[in-house]
């Protein structure tokens, strides 16, 4: 049996740089990602919805697993534990506790206390130690390298197409649907409004997306917004219109892959103009999204 070849790193996106670690993690072992928990609040960063929800995780890691023809697993360590440690400490503790016969890291690595080790001293502690080390440079794409700021950044202003250039998927809202006011279907085009989202909101506007609700898809048009027409100020809300579905979802979990941006959300002069506005929107989202893949 294969020893266990850990990846290190965040992974807070898993996007196709961190699907490279993956790679090469298989090709020496058993793959393991190595993530660390409560890293935000030990360095005083702000709290920020993840990137992947944590029920969706499973299914990218699946995918992943899928593509390598072997399992992933994911381990985490405790932040505040490894933060103090020096590198030698750090690499010991990965070799004892973790179980790993490999490391792998990218270009970029720090570890360490006061991020004093880089991927060269790694790579001569891995000798010192009898572990493998491998360097993996980072995946560049249109010239930059794929980073989780920069599919934050994509999301933030509601570019899916980076997004999913950058993930090598769709970007995926992952949400449990509420009772709205029912005004989407008093004019005819009843929307599942998603309650507290479980990632990152994309930028407010109209999107193509296909929708997933208990294992079946449909394309939809979505707003994330405010629905000034009909709403006024109502908070930040998304809100999607399932093409063909019908029935009660309320309570069920609704994954919602953005696939194009189709405009900003703007006020109309009344509820005639909008409803042909929607009607096109939905008409558009149709042609946007692609026929659904077997699963989701």
């Amino acid at each position: 049996m294969p020893g266990r070849a850990i990846a290190i790193g965040k992974f807070d996106a898993l996007h196709l740089g961190h699907r490279a670690l993956a790679e090469r993690a298989a090709a020496l072992g058993a793959p393991t990602l190595l993530g660390f928990a409560g890293m935000a609040g030990v360095l005083g960063w702000p709290a920020r919805q993840p990137l992947v929800a944590a029920s969706d995780r499973a299914r990218v890691l699946g995918a992943w697993s899928a593509r390598l023809g072997q399992p992933i697993t994911a381990i985490e360590l405790p932040f505040a534990e490894v933060r103090p440690l020096t590198p030698r400490e750090f690499v010991v503790l990965a070799r004892d506790r973790c179980a790993a016969a490999a490391l792998v890291v990218g270009d970029d690595f720090r570890f360490g206390r006061d991020r004093s080790g880089d991927a060269a001293a790694l790579c001569a502690l891995g000798s010192e130690l009898g572990l493998a080390v491998a360097v993996v440079p980072a995946v560049v794409l249109g010239g930059t390298a794929i980073s989780s700021s920069r599919v934050r950044a994509a999301v933030e202003r509601g570019d899916c197409a980076e997004a999913a250039a950058c993930l090598g998927r769709p970007y995926r809202l992952v949400g449990a649907v509420v009772r709205g006011d029912g005004r989407g279907r008093s004019i005819g085009v009843p929307t599942a409004n998603l309650g507290a989202l479980e990632n990152q909101a994309p930028a407010g506007g109209v999107y193509a997306a296909r929708a997933w609700l208990g294992g079946r898809s449909w394309p939809a048009a979505v707003n994330a917004g405010h629905v000034p027409t009909l709403a006024g100020a109502r908070p930040f809300t998304v809100e999607a219109h399932l093409v063909g579905f019908a029935g009660d979802c309320y309570g069920a979990r609704l994954e919602l892959d953005l696939v194009a941006r189709l405009r900003d959300e703007r006020r109309f002069a009344g509820v005639d103009e909008l409803v042909a506005q929607i009607r096109r929107d939905i008409a558009a989202a149709v042609a946007a999204v692609p026929p659904a893949p077997s699963a989701g």
